[in-house]
């Protein structure tokens, strides 16, 4: 039962403080008290307090990609090796390999083998640069330069680069020296394009292995262009030898020309788009020194030269011997064969041979045809003066592709 107000117990100043001490006391116990499971801190072993974040391990750290680049013969890089691309702590996604200027290089990558479409030239810097996907599944890029090895190479040089061909003229392809393994030739002419407007048909051939020419199966259409593309760059022609680059260039042709010399009768037709244009009495080589038959093309023109016979072995006071300035000189063989002006000779031109070789003409018609001919003109020489004998053309002493039918010519070529 309450007490009235009046009746409560008086609490006096000792009962009060007697009070505070004990509640005070209960505060204290419940401080000192050990922690639950379910909060304070947990100590260890020798009594410390241990931080409940230290009871999680620290993440390991996600190893960085590495992209290795290397060829057949380790870190020296030859123009025609395959590429090994090694990736350590990822997987490569793709490869792209380009050149000091940026262009790529097509190729596929095969486990870690990277084959190229084309080989690298000699002596030049690269960069590979791979997507690769780390273990943390994050999508990197790596790249690495190298730089190809300076091998040995063989000079090739197109020759006749020029506009306004006669149409006899193949695109021609000279190499310092003969390219003797016929699988390095195919492969040469497998990285040779030729493109003709209007189209026609046309085939590489070699001759003496180191002439590569490119030529319709007739004689050009005049007003053709032909874009010639060579991707030589780092093709292998020996054993550690290379061809150092790539040429790319385009010629046209002209006029349609063509010279009919005929050894028997000792004259020379002309004709211009199939029409004849000109008749002009001619002298050829004499017995011992006949003009070789044949179909060849006109190589150069020289308005002057001097032909001397000490060239080929014979003094220019020798019986057979001569050194004589001449005009409108237009060559047709490397050994010397040319179309030019003989004032000497003009009463024998028309009806008996008495050159060395060459075929004479007079002044008037050699300066008439030196201004209407072109470089690459056809001159195709027939027939056979009594008491001479046939001495055909070979195909490497000037531009020799015409020697074969189109038949003959195909066959030239390393790819057959």
């Amino acid at each position: 039962m309450a007490l009235p107000h009046d009746k409560l117990p008086r609490l006096s100043r000792r009962t009060m403080l007697s009070g505070l001490a004990v509640g005070m006391g209960a505060v204290g116990l419940a401080a000192c008290a050990p922690a639950s499971e379910s909060g304070g801190d947990a100590k260890g072993s020798n009594g410390t307090p241990v931080s409940r974040s230290e009871h999680t391990p620290a993440p390991t750290p996600i190893a960085a990609p590495v992209l290795a680049v290397s060829g057949a013969h380790g870190a020296e890089i030859y123009p025609d090796d395959p590429l090994t691309i090694a990736v350590t702590n990822g997987t490569v996604q793709s490869i792209t390999v380009t050149d000091a200027n940026g262009k790529e290089y097509k190729g596929s990558l095969s486990g870690q083998t990277w084959k190229g479409e084309r080989n690298f030239w000699p002596a030049k810097p690269y960069t590979v640069t791979a997507e690769v996907l780390d273990n943390s599944k994050t999508v990197r890029t790596l790249s690495q330069q190298f730089t190809t090895k300076a091998t040995d190479t063989i000079v090739y040089l197109p020759t006749y680069a020029t506009p306004n061909l006669g149409i006899g003229m193949p695109v021609y392809i000279q190499f310092r020296d003969a390219i003797s393994d016929k699988a390095q030739r195919a492969e040469i002419e497998r990285h040779a394009t030729v493109t003709t407007h209007p189209e026609q048909a046309g085939s590489w051939g070699w001759v003496a292995n180191k002439i590569l020419m490119w030529r319709p199966q007739n004689y050009w259409e005049p007003g053709s262009t032909a874009t010639v593309d060579l991707q030589f760059g780092g093709l292998k022609v020996g054993d550690g030898v290379y061809l150092a680059d790539d040429s790319n260039y385009s010629i046209n042709f002209g006029e349609a020309h063509l010279l009919k010399v005929d050894l028997t009768t000792q004259h020379m037709l002309v004709f211009k788009g199939g029409a004849q244009v000109r008749d002009c009495a001619v002298s050829t080589g004499k017995a011992g020194h006949e003009t070789f038959t044949g179909t060849k093309v006109i190589m150069e023109k020289l308005a002057t030269m001097v032909m001397d016979s000490s060239t080929y072995g014979v003094p220019a006071t020798a019986a057979e011997g001569y050194k004589l300035d001449v005009a409108n000189c237009q060559r047709v063989t490397w050994s010397g064969e040319f179309l030019h002006g003989a004032p000497w000779s003009v009463p024998q031109q028309g009806n008996t041979p008495t050159s060395h070789g060459c075929t004479n003409l007079s002044p008037d018609d050699a300066a008439w045809l030196f201004g209407f001919s072109l470089v690459g003109d056809p001159v195709e020489f027939s027939g056979n003066f009594p008491g001479t004998n046939s001495t055909p053309f070979q195909p490497d002493d000037g531009i020799g592709c015409w020697v074969y039918d189109w038949a003959s010519w195909q066959q030239q070529s390393a790819q057959v």
